[in-house]
């Protein structure tokens, strides 16, 4: 097994040399918060909901989603790590403020479901679905957004302006023992999707798949952060938004050191999505 890896770690240096220069920020995923964004405006984003999740512990963390049935969220399945229960506030572009929001939900773990690959860490097969208790109003405030197309694969999404979204952490404190900056209010930053290749080399081997990933290019110091997590990336083609990722993880060393951003890529839960959501996805489509 030692050899193995060895073997494995070895092809990925050689892949990589040509990426010499990025080997500083090669570090371990964890960061996920929007730097360099802007503000958006109201039913700019109508299928992003904000997520308030209580863990065992009493904790309470941050995270996003998006609707993609009138009854069902996608997001992040570490953000449902421990988790409890959940606020859910749609419509709104100020976090988890009632008032803005155009309705509250509020669910249990009995109705969270985990992709079943998912480890429990880290960022593999990082997808989770949440039920709600009752269809959510649709209006121009709140709609469901339209699932990646199977055609939209990397070659076909290579370069393109996408966006991500997000009530995430604004940039790295200069100082770490510092409280970071947050903000109340929606921010949306434009991108480009990368290289897969490149994206492999940014991370140690084994953390970013081919199959299952789908990155954004971290240039200009822009990407998404703390408090982003399983939080929308759209791709606009004809007119009609669709939903292509799921923000899942950065650099551990900050969001301004120009990493890619990582998410999990739709086309490749597609089945397990629609099979969770009893063919509502169909219903929506037609």
């Amino acid at each position: 097994m030692e050899r193995r890896w060895q073997l494995g770690y070895e092809h990925w240096r050689l892949r990589c040399e040509k990426f010499k220069e990025l080997e500083e920020n090669q570090t371990s995923p964890i960061s996920t918060r929007i730097a360099g964004g802007e503000l958006a405006t109201r039913g700019m984003f109508p299928h992003q909901v904000a997520l308030v999740i209580q863990q065992s512990g009493g904790a309470l963390i941050q995270c996003g989603g998006s609707l993609i049935t009138t009854q069902y969220i996608l997001t992040a399945a570490h953000c449902l790590g421990d988790a409890i229960g959940a606020r859910i506030y749609s419509g709104a572009t100020r976090f988890a403020d009632t008032e803005d929001a155009a309705e509250e939900f509020v669910v249990s773990h009995r109705d969270f479901e985990i992709y079943p690959g998912y480890l429990g860490f880290g960022g593999y097969n990082d997808l989770a679905l949440i039920r709600l208790p009752r269809k959510a109003l649709t209006s121009d405030r709140v709609r469901p957004i339209e699932l990646a197309g199977e055609f939209m694969s990397q070659k076909f999404l290579d370069s393109q302006p996408v966006t991500l979204t997000g009530w995430g952490s604004l940039g790295d404190s200069p100082d770490a023992d510092a409280p970071r900056e947050d903000t109340p209010l929606l921010h949306f930053l434009d991108v480009e999707v990368l290289d897969q290749e490149r994206c492999l080399c940014y991370f140690l081997p084994g953390l970013v798949s081919q199959r299952r990933h789908l990155c954004t290019d971290g240039k200009y110091n822009r990407g998404a952060c703390n408090g982003d997590s399983g939080g929308p990336l759209v791709f606009q083609w004809r007119n009609v938004s669709y939903l292509i990722g799921v923000t899942s993880f950065g650099s551990a060393g900050g969001c301004e050191l120009g990493a890619p951003t990582v998410y999990a890529r739709i086309t490749a839960y597609l089945p397990w999505i629609r099979q969770q959501t009893n063919d509502q996805l169909n219903a929506i489509n037609a």
